[in-house]
């Protein structure tokens, strides 16, 4: 795989004469050809084996990670167990037809899983009930397991257990596509092959986001609709008369509005791309443009309604507001902390919890890495915003526009809280993919062609080292005997 990788981040050269112009290669166009389908060939092959590493690391993962030890975890498969026993939507202010804390969310995730329920479990429900480990004293430490893993059953039968991870590797397939869609979108954001790669390692060796592709989640799907509609916004960037184009955004927002409610931001991003479209085509006095982008607009926000209009439309009649905010307020009021953007908890831990929760937090954000990998992954994130400051003039419309989105993502997760205490860096990760663009290119600012390579070597060597010490630390948390002293 590093051979693979290495190829391309060798500095490009050309043949010169003495006049300083382009020596012509003369086995003519047959080699031209041939030297181009070799080129296409290279990436889909580095394509191939970072997605062939990161299922590895994923699969990993998932088996690693105790049942119910990802965040909410036993919360979303409740939700599944309700849709495939009961085969209907659940009412949050009815408690008969409630499920608890997740019942609010949008239900495709859970739909998909639990058509898998359905089809694998006889008694269609998967049984998971672990012995809660932490004690209620509050003088109890804090990093301790949740539940108690060793020794005690967890599950009831063995068809639960195979139903458990079943559901597992639906997540896990959904985060390998996820990165199929991210690899593809750093061809056409990134302009050099090196920053392709290296957005690449990124991605596949970000610990937090291997982790949550482990586990049963909604966030899985979220993700894999919000890289899935970047994907189709740089498309539209490039192409906005393209109908088709318009369509696969269309099918993005509607599925990515019924995967999570924070998806909306993406739909803004998109509402603000199609106004600078259409304003870009006006100012070069292109009527016909603006008239088929205009079209376009209207035939994605009615495949978005088609999609996820029912939602909205029900939660309007059930909770009597289209998102269900109001309702989320009333059924979860031990999460409700309203503060202002400039109260202590914005000004203090919001930023840095937020931060080291994106690199790597497990469990219920109680098992940490050491602290030296925080201090360096926010090094390395400081020299690309100052890359990015570096080479903003080079910067291309693809990757301006990546930026905008991700800050849109930022913001809607700062308004969150705002109501809520949820400093999370895995609520961003429908924008990963933009913001590891924007990372790779502020760092490719800093080395020089002839390190590329060395580069490359580093940071795999860097991704391999912190999945590792990963999975080393989230052994010793749950698995040895001396953890559970309660």
């Amino acid at each position: 795989m590093v051979n693979e990788i290495f190829l391309w981040a060798t500095p490009e050269k050309k043949i010169l004469s003495a006049a300083g112009s382009e020596k012509k290669i003369s086995d003519g166009k047959e080699q031209m050809v041939n030297g181009a389908q070799q080129m296409d060939k290279i990436p889909l092959t580095t394509h191939h084996l970072l997605l062939a590493t990161f299922g590895l690391i994923a699969m990993v993962y998932a088996l690693l990670v105790p049942p119910f030890e990802l965040p909410d975890e036993p919360d979303h498969l409740a939700y599944v167990n309700f849709l495939a026993q009961r085969g209907e939507l659940p009412n949050q202010y009815d408690p008969t037809r409630a499920v608890l804390r997740e019942g609010h969310q949008p239900p495709l995730y859970y739909a998909l899983g639990a058509l898998l329920v359905r089809l694998t479990q006889p008694d269609h429900r998967v049984d998971v009930r672990p012995a809660p480990h932490r004690p209620p004293d509050p003088s109890a430490p804090e990093h301790i397991p949740i539940f108690h893993h060793v020794d005690i059953p967890i599950f009831l039968t063995e068809a639960d257990r195979v139903g458990f991870y079943l559901l597992r590797l639906m997540s896990v397939l959904m985060a390998i596509l996820n990165v199929a869609v991210a690899l593809r979108l750093f061809e056409r954001v990134l302009k050099e092959k090196a920053h392709e790669i290296m957005a690449g390692l990124l991605l596949i060796g970000l610990p937090q986001f291997a982790f949550i592709s482990a586990g049963i989640t909604n966030d899985n799907l979220a993700n894999l609709m919000g890289t899935l509609t970047l994907y189709g916004l740089i498309r539209l960037l490039e192409s906005p008369e393209s109908m088709r184009t318009h369509v696969g955004s269309g099918i993005a927002l509607g599925l990515g509005l019924l995967a999570k409610k924070s998806l909306l931001t993406l739909l803004i991003g998109w509402a603000l791309l199609i106004g600078w479209c259409w304003w870009h085509h006006g100012v070069r006095s292109q009527k016909a443009s603006r008239q088929r982008i205009t079209w376009g607009a209207l035939l994605t926000l009615t495949l978005v309604g088609l999609l996820a209009g029912w939602w909205l439309v029900r939660n309007a009649l059930l909770y009597g507001d289209p998102l269900g905010s109001e309702m989320e307020r009333r059924t979860l009021p031990g999460l409700v902390n309203e503060k202002s953007l400039f109260s202590r908890y914005f000004l203090a831990s919001f930023w840095r919890v937020t931060l080291f929760s994106g690199i790597g937090i497990f469990g219920w954000m109680n098992v940490l890495l050491p602290f030296w990998v925080y201090a360096f992954c926010t090094l390395l994130l400081l020299l690309a915003l100052l890359g990015l400051a570096r080479g903003w003039r080079g910067m291309s419309i693809e990757l301006r526009w990546s930026l905008v989105w991700v800050l849109l993502g930022v913001a809607g997760l700062v308004w969150y809280n705002l109501t809520y205490s949820q400093p999370q860096g895995r609520l961003l990760f429908p924008v990963l993919s933009a913001g590891l663009a924007l990372v790779a290119y502020g760092l490719g600012q800093w080395i020089p062609p002839t390190r590329m390579r060395l580069a490359l070597f580093a940071l795999a060597a860097l991704a391999l080292l912190l999945h590792l010490l990963s999975g080393w630390t989230i052994y010793t948390f749950y698995y040895p005997a001396e953890r559970y002293r309660f």
